[in-house]
């Protein structure tokens, strides 16, 4: 019998560590080793996690890097800021290391910008692999610190990707991304705009060219531009009535539509992916829906032409928990483990 790989977490009380949990419990690969919490140590994980009771004996640790360091990979579930305090301590026992906030995602002066937290640990900048596999696989593979792409981003950016490749994405005009995002995207930071007496029946935008996502959207889609120009994005981010889910809907004024249909970018989204075991394209005519998606690793794309207002309106939903967080994270676990890619996310 093969050993199962050791898994540690920081930041172990989180929601997005929670469902990272839940997925690593039924990887037939791996094994939660250690689970890492400031705030619980010596508490059961059912403490934070209630669906864990009943399926697994082990109780949240105080950072010992000693125990880390039996590890074969540690996630980092530690709001933007707090990585850095981590990373060169575990580099250095020989885990690899996956971080699910935004600190290895940008560019340090970026990221400064648009977080407004100093980058402390800039030396392992370059090493860093952005995390989203239908884009960066073989980079996964040999990397020892994988930035974990958010979730607005991996649902936007997976829309995207197709389109901006064959060039639809105009110069001239910035594409335009209204996303919708279930509460659970918010943490577990108790926040009066978070309490359901102001979620419940309602919706609302937030950081309307502000978000921290941005600049992460814009880093992505110019490098697979063919004219390798820099792609820029109004985000309009929003929080809706529910718990999970995110939906994207993308516009795009292409310069020229001479012979464009519905029928064409099907085409574009299927044959850019065919063989990525976690994007669904829908033929034209069938829209994604949140709640197609819930509890998968699945991002469900499509893409429409109105021809009358000369728009491309691509739609992309995901599992804010999942393929925007946990789910992706496992994901590069396998590749960087030369595992099966959908170890442990088919269930």
């Amino acid at each position: 019998m093969v050993e199962k790989l050791k898994v540690g977490i920081i930041g172990a009380a989180a929601i997005s560590a929670g469902k990272l949990m839940e997925i690593i419990l039924n990887h037939p690969h791996a094994e939660l080793h250690s689970c890492v919490s400031d705030s619980s140590p010596g508490k059961p994980l059912f403490s934070s996690h209630p669906k864990l009771r009943g399926r697994v004996d082990l109780n949240f640790d105080a950072f010992d890097l000693a125990r880390l360091g039996e590890c074969d990979v540690v996630f980092s579930c530690k709001r933007a800021g707090d990585t850095f305090a981590y990373v060169e301590e575990v580099l250095s026992t020989g885990a690899k290391f996956i971080d699910l906030s935004g600190d290895y995602r940008l560019l340090a002066e970026t990221y400064e910008e648009w977080y407004k937290v100093p980058h402390t640990r800039r030396e392992h900048l370059a090493e860093a692999v952005y995390g989203m596999p239908e884009l960066h696989r073989e980079a996964i593979r040999k990397a020892r610190l994988v930035a974990n792409p958010g979730c607005y981003t991996t649902t936007s950016i997976l829309g995207l990707v197709p389109l901006v490749e064959a060039g639809y994405a105009s110069g001239s005009a910035p594409i335009i991304i209204d996303a919708i995002s279930g509460v659970s995207g918010a943490g577990r930071m108790a926040k009066a705009e978070n309490l359901f007496i102001n979620v419940g029946e309602n919706i609302r935008a937030y950081r309307i060219g502000s978000h921290q996502h941005t600049p992460e959207i814009e880093q992505q889609l110019s490098g697979v531009a063919p004219t390798k120009e820099p792609v820029k994005a109004l985000f309009v981010p929003h929080v809706g009535p529910y718990k999970v889910g995110i939906m994207a809907n993308c516009y795009l004024r292409p310069e020229n539509t001479k012979g464009l249909s519905n029928q064409k970018l099907y085409d574009c989204l299927q044959e850019r992916y065919a063989h990525e075991p976690f994007v669904r394209v829908y033929e034209p005519g069938v829209l994604p829906q949140i709640e197609f998606i819930v509890d998968t690793n699945f991002v469900d794309v499509s893409a429409t032409f109105d021809e009358r207002t000369g728009t491309i309106v691509a739609i992309a939903v995901a599992d804010n928990l999942v393929k925007g967080a946990a789910g992706q994270a496992v994901q590069n676990m396998n590749i960087m483990f030369n595992l099966d890619e959908t170890a442990g996310l088919m269930a």
